[in-house]
């Protein structure tokens, strides 16, 4: 058995040591993330609730709710920062909570709000995690350059966005097999989340697994394929994103020449009026048209609805 050093990026993961062990059985071809009926509570208050779901390898998947939810806590269970109550987190065979120093030598987190230190500049959080785990500074040196990172600065002097983008990079310079992201486009402009975007599909091809949370529902939409979501700390979907929006969901688009009728009684998601024109996401379109039938209408679309409007209904 080689027993190697690994750093934890957060003051909460300060150093280790782990034996870099697989669970006797355990195949590249089987899932890389397994969560079976996960529950936490917090004295009276259950923030995850038998949650299951499971994440293939090399997959991006989409861990989606709204703040409250559940996907923080989900997060740090995975981590082992907090002990389930009761259920199972498992690692490529192995228990996030009982191998959990083994779990983090091929992990890497992104939290929503990174606990960086202040003091330290960009360089001084990326040489820490070198003494620890050898790095690529050909790698390091791009992934500055693709973020537009600049790395002399201290961390205190940092916006948020920069601060998002030095976690992401002390993430990736590891190259972990699994990749957990929490809200990590948050305080990035539209140009860099799409080059994030970029860098995680590049990431994927070469073999790395993803859970993503985000409230970016167009982003989960470009990235992945499978999605979860939760509500209350309990499991109402777990399905493909094209699954998801494929199912008999539309979206429509009406303008008229007049005033527009009222839709308000066919209970339709995601209703907004703007002047003359509705937009709206329906179920069963056949109520909406002989609405519409009784007006004089100057333009209509109706296509599949988007992950936001299916997002929408499941919430309603």
């Amino acid at each position: 058995m080689r027993v190697t050093l690994s750093p934890g990026l957060y003051r909460d993961q300060a150093s280790f040591i782990a034996a870099k062990i697989i669970e006797p059985g355990y195949t590249s071809t089987m899932n890389t993330l397994v969560i079976n009926e996960l529950s936490k509570k917090y004295g009276k208050t259950t923030a995850v609730d038998e949650l299951s779901f499971t994440v293939a390898k090399g997959d991006i998947f989409g861990f989606l709710g709204p703040n409250g939810a559940g996907k923080s806590t989900t997060m740090r269970a995975i981590m082992g920062f907090d002990k389930p109550t009761s259920g199972t987190v498992s690692i490529k065979g192995l228990d996030a909570w009982t191998d959990a120093t083994a779990v983090k030598e091929f992990t890497s987190y992104v939290p929503s709000e990174p606990n960086l230190y202040p003091d330290w500049t960009g360089d001084d959080h990326i040489k820490f995690v070198g003494r620890f785990k050898p790095l690529d500074q050909a790698k390091i040196n791009s992934l500055k350059q693709t973020l537009e990172l600049d790395g002399s600065k201290r961390v205190g002097q940092l916006s948020t966005g920069n601060r998002q983008k030095l976690s992401i990079i002390l993430a990736l310079v590891q190259e972990p097999e699994l990749l957990l992201l929490d809200e990590p486009t948050r305080g990035l402009d539209p140009l860099l989340r799409a080059t994030f975007h970029k860098l995680l599909k590049t990431y994927q091809s070469g073999g790395g697994t993803v859970l993503i949370s985000s409230h970016d529902l167009a982003e989960v939409e470009a990235l992945c394929t499978d999605v979860a979501i939760i509500r209350a700390g309990k499991l109402i979907k777990d399905t493909t994103v094209a699954s998801l929006r494929s199912a008999g969901l539309h979206q429509v688009k009406v303008t008229f020449t007049g005033r527009p009728p009222s839709f308000a009684h066919l209970k339709p998601s995601n209703l907004v009026t703007s002047g003359s024109t509705v937009t709206y996401a329906v179920r069963d379109i056949n109520p909406v048209l002989a609405v519409i039938a009784g007006h004089d209408v100057a333009q209509i679309e109706i296509t599949n609805a988007s992950l936001e409007d299916a997002f929408a209904e499941l919430y309603a």
